[in-house]
């Protein structure tokens, strides 16, 4: 309100108050005065609505424009997520394959071991087993000798 409004208020207000008679003319220009507040309170609140609605077109426009850059943003973003969504994927996918991978070379380790020690134990027990066939071989061979030693054949031992 202006100043010049709330003086007049003030002296309508004082001269009712001093025991003049408040008139028709006096409510009058009260009414008068409340209206045109109204109207001026009317005019800002149209100014203002104005000037939001350019605003609200102005922002729409960013919106717009940030909502396709945002958008384009998350779709980044998303795929870069897939793709190490798919990664990760492949990456656990050939982890256990070399884990199976491992579990069959262990197996065929543990085998290969296994074979390994029953092939050494039946080379020991031939080794063994020749020992005592050339031992067997000696004394038979030392038997012959001396038997024919005995039976007086000296060719050189050619049959």
């Amino acid at each position: 309100m202006s100043e010049e409004i709330f003086l007049n208020r003030q002296k309508h207000r004082g001269t009712a108050e001093k025991g003049v008679q408040y008139t028709v003319k006096d409510f009058q220009l009260e009414v008068l005065d409340k209206l045109s507040d109204m109207q001026r309170l009317a005019e800002s609140l149209q100014t203002q609505q104005g000037e939001l609605q350019v605003r609200n077109r102005s922002i729409s426009k960013i919106e717009g424009k940030t909502i396709v850059a945002l958008g384009a943003i998350v779709l980044s973003v998303a795929g870069y997520v897939i793709q190490d969504a798919r990664n990760s994927a492949r990456q656990d996918s050939e982890i256990e394959s070399t884990k199976a991978r491992v579990v069959h070379l262990e197996q065929i380790a543990a085998a290969n071991t296994e074979g390994r020690i029953r092939t050494e134990v039946e080379l020991g027990e031939l080794r063994q087993g020749q020992g005592e066939i050339k031992a067997m071989i000696q004394a038979h061979d030392r038997g012959g000798i001396t038997k024919k030693q005995k039976n007086g054949d000296h060719d050189g031992g050619h049959d």
